[in-house]
C-alpha cells in the first residue's frame, strides 16, 4: 500500500449493500453515465445495480435458461438508448433489458460463441469482444448489426506464432473501451494497446512497458500433463486485463498474474503519446474508473463488497 499511496489518495471506503437478493462474490464492474455501477456476478448469474454510495438500486436476471435469466453472465453495459445489455458466455446469448424496466427483455443468440461483452457503437451496431474458438486464428473484436443479426466485420486477430496458437486460444479474453468514435483494446497475451476507429480500422498500436514481463508462450500445449507444472506455466504469464481512458488522454492499463489461490494485480499509466507515467506491481485490484474516480477492491478486507474509492494525486 505504500507504493499505492504514492499515486493515489483514498477518498472513501465503500461497502456495497448486500441482502437476500444480491451478493457481491466475483464482481465484474462497468459504469455508466447515470451514476450507477453495473456489477455482473458470473457465479450468482445476475447483474446488481449500485449507486456510487454503495446502495443497491436493483437487480437483473437470475439463474436459469429462460428470458432474462443467465448461466454465466460476464459483463453489462448501458446502451445509448438506456437499455442494459448483458452477455452470457455459457448460454451464448445477448440479453437487452429495457430502460423502463419492462419485464420482457429481448434475448438474442450470440453470433460470436465466446462473446464476453457488447457495447453500443451507434446506428444499431455493437462491438462484441471475445472469440469464436473454431476460427484459426481467432479474431477478438467484432462489429455486429443487431437488426440484421450479421457480423459486419471481425478484427484484432491473435498475433502469435502458429505453433503457440493451441496454447494461446485458452486466453481469448479481450477488453475494449469506447471513447467517442475510437476503440481502445487489449488482449490478454499481447503487451500492446490497440487503437481502432468504430469501423474496425486500426489506427495505432502502442507498446506497453508492463510492471512484470509478459512471459513466454508455450508451443502446442507445452507437453505438460502434471497439473502443478501447468499451473506454474500459467502463473509465469502476465495477462493484460483492462484499459481505461482518462479525460486527460492518459490510459490506465491493468494486468495480472494468476496464483494458485488467486491473482496479483499491476497498474501501468501511460500518457497520450504512449510514454510511461507510472507503473507498479502488487496493486489492489482496479475494478473500474468512472469520471476520474478509481474503484479498487480493498486489500485490507477479505470481503469482495469492500472497496476503496480513490483519486490520483496529480488530479487532487
Amino acid at each position: 500500500m505504500a507504493t499505492f499511496a504514492e499515486a493515489f489518495e483514498v477518498v472513501d471506503r465503500l461497502v456495497l449493500e448486500e441482502n437476500d437478493q444480491a451478493m457481491v462474490v466475483q464482481p465484474m464492474v462497468t459504469s455508466d453515465d447515470t451514476g450507477l455501477l453495473l456489477v455482473t456476478e458470473p457465479m450468482e448469474a445476475q447483474v446488481n445495480l449500485f449507486g456510487t454510495n454503495g446502495a443497491l438500486m436493483g437487480t437483473l436476471g437470475a439463474k436459469g435458461e429462460g428470458p432474462g435469466e443467465f448461466l454465466f453472465p460476464m459483463t453489462a453495459h448501458r446502451t445509448r438508448s438506456g437499455e442494459i445489455v448483458v452477455t452470457d458466455v455459457m448460454s451464448q446469448r445477448i440479453t437487452f433489458f429495457a430502460a423502463d424496466n419492462d419485464p420482457a427483455p429481448e434475448v438474442i443468440p450470440s453470433p460470436v460463441p465466446g462473446a464476453l461483452s457488447a457495447q453500443d457503437l451507434g446506428d444499431g451496431r455493437f462491438l462484441l469482444a471475445g472469440a469464436d474458438p473454431a476460427e484459426r486464428p481467432p479474431r477478438l473484436l467484432h462489429i455486429w448489426n443487431r437488426e440484421s443479426g450479421e457480423i459486419e466485420r471481425s478484427f484484432l486477430p491473435m498475433g502469435v506464432p502458429e505453433a503457440s496458437l493451441p496454447f494461446a486460444v485458452s486466453f481469448s479474453a479481450a477488453n475494449a473501451t469506447l471513447v467517442g468514435d475510437t476503440i481502445w483494446a487489449v488482449w490478454a497475451l499481447s503487451d500492446t494497446l490497440y487503437k481502432f476507429d468504430i469501423a474496425g480500422e486500426r489506427l495505432a498500436a502502442v507498446p506497453l512497458s508492463l510492471a512484470r514481463p509478459m512471459g513466454e508462450l508455450s508451443a502446442g500445449n507445452g507437453g505438460l500433463t502434471d497439473p502443478r507444472e501447468i499451473q506454474r506455466v500459467f502463473d509465469a504469464l502476465t495477462q493484460v486485463y483492462k484499459a481505461f481512458v482518462l479525460d486527460s488522454g492518459e490510459k490506465v492499463v491493468v494486468s495480472m498474474q494468476t496464483r494458485e489461490f488467486g491473482s496479483v494485480w499491476d497498474i501501468l499509466i501511460i500518457d497520450s503519446e504512449g510514454a510511461t507515467v507510472w507503473k507498479a506491481a502488487n496493486m489492489p485490484r482496479l475494478l473500474t474508473v468512472d469520471q476520474g474516480v478509481f474503484y479498487f477492491k480493498d486489500p485490507e478486507s477479505v470481503l469482495p463488497n469492500h472497496w476503496l474509492v480513490a483519486r490520483r494525486k496529480t488530479d487532487a
